[in-house]
């Protein structure tokens, strides 16, 4: 496909390519994310609604460390989909280089933090918040691997990645929690499941030599952008949950953190989209119809979200964390479907404007992340709101935030490459 061509345009044979690539690509996510959903639904079982929201206060702080992987990943497939000509081999060994010197510091930084997190979140567990530190220090070495295979379209070697990362998190995650219920098993499973990812892309990525200093330079520089791009995200896609916490007593907080199982599953369901075309939109800055058709992909993956909290309110709430503490979820689980789908269209927007390289992103990303902690400070620390009220606040000021970040991301999005025309 040529940049002049449209998606429209485009012959059968690589449209059927692309809808296989997806296909591979979708199934090993799905994998991953029902191996990963079934983790968080057997933890909401076998603990109790206060363990529970530490265990998804610790998962979302993963999920904002996690940015660093990403970062590697974003820029690592950048690099690669945009190369020309020979020496992809070592452009691949120094993204895999720097992914090692990244994981190395941190683990580092992460244990050093290690006691203000214990304190900011009221967890009585050191040993749990401390085994953040090598959980993360796996996933950043799955990132810069992941980079490598998503970047080279090695579509089938990905979907392998991803479903290790999922069996991984669920075979160990609930068999430590099989063995003894409690925050800090949970913790010690979800550490030993980070590794096996990192160890399938070992063996799937043997032999990768000829890097250079200067290269790994190169990649780490690219990546400090992409990291505080998605940084900012994950920081705004995780603070509701971490607000809930800080703001609102152990039982609803423990409420909150059951909806987030259903505001997670809708941003992660159309990840595979953004897996897919992220390398095009890379190597073809320009082509807003394809930016465009993902977004109304993702969209329409949402709207679907949505309708089925809000017509299937009981199965939600099994699925979520049962009737037995979670009955009140059912009547407003759709503001939680309908805030993670909201994210997940910001997701989209920004791995688009990392492709581009857009530098303001962040920026506007951090001022809606501001706007909303202060909103909640406001509303839920003055307790102008309380108790299950204050859950629908929050959720639906965090689904406002999220689209009024898309649209604002998006228009930027469509300027940028007005201008450039």
């Amino acid at each position: 496909m040529t940049s002049e061509m449209t998606p429209d345009q485009q012959p059968a044979a690589p449209k059927l390519g692309f809808l296989r690539s997806a296909t591979v690509v979708a199934v090993g996510m799905a994998i991953m994310n029902v191996a990963a959903y079934g983790f968080t639904l057997f933890a909401v079982r076998r603990l109790v609604p206060e363990q529970f929201s530490a265990v998804i206060a610790l998962l979302g702080l993963l999920l904002i460390g996690n940015v660093v992987p990403l970062g590697l990943q974003a820029s690592g497939a950048r690099r690669i989909a945009t190369h020309t000509g020979a020496g992809r081999d070592a452009l691949a060994d120094s993204l895999l280089r720097a992914g090692r010197r990244s994981a190395l510091a941190l683990t580092t930084l992460c244990l050093l933090v290690s006691p203000l997190l214990v304190w900011l979140l009221h967890i009585d567990s050191v040993l749990a918040v401390l085994l953040l530190a090598p959980t993360l220090g796996g996933l950043t070495l799955m990132g810069s691997q992941l980079g490598v295979l998503q970047g080279s379209e090695r579509w089938s070697e990905l979907a392998a990645m991803y479903t290790a990362v999922g069996v991984g998190r669920f075979a160990f995650g609930a068999g430590a929690l099989v063995i003894h219920p409690s925050l800090t098993s949970a913790m010690i499973g979800v550490a030993v499941g980070a590794a096996v990812p990192p160890l399938v892309g070992s063996f799937l990525l043997r032999g990768s030599t000829g890097g250079t200093p200067d290269q790994v330079k190169e990649v780490l520089r690219e990546t400090v952008h992409g990291t505080h791009t998605l940084l900012a995200f994950f920081a705004i896609a995780n603070a509701d949950v971490l607000l809930a916490r800080s703001l609102m007593d152990g039982q609803h907080s423990g409420y909150y953190a059951a909806g987030v199982i259903v505001a997670k599953a809708c941003l992660f369901l159309p990840q595979f989209v953004i897996v897919v075309v992220f390398p095009s939109l890379a190597s073809e800055p320009g082509d807003t119809l394809r930016l465009r058709r993902a977004i109304q992909a993702v969209g329409a993956l949402g709207v679907c979200c949505v309708l089925g909290a809000l017509l299937l309110p009981d199965l939600v709430v099994t699925v979520a964390g049962g009737k037995e503490h979670y009955s009140n979820l059912g009547s407003f689980a759709w503001l939680f479907a309908l805030a993670g789908s909201s994210y997940a269209v910001l997701q989209l927007v920004v791995y688009a404007a990392i492709a581009q390289q857009e530098k303001r992103a962040a920026l506007l990303i951090w001022i809606g992340l501001i706007s909303l902690a202060i909103a909640a400070l406001i509303v839920l620390g003055a307790d102008l709101v309380t108790g299950i009220a204050a859950i629908k606040v929050l959720v639906a000021m965090s689904a406002a935030c999220a689209l009024a970040l898309s649209a604002a991301l998006a228009a930027g999005l469509h300027r940028q490459t007005a201008d450039n025309a």
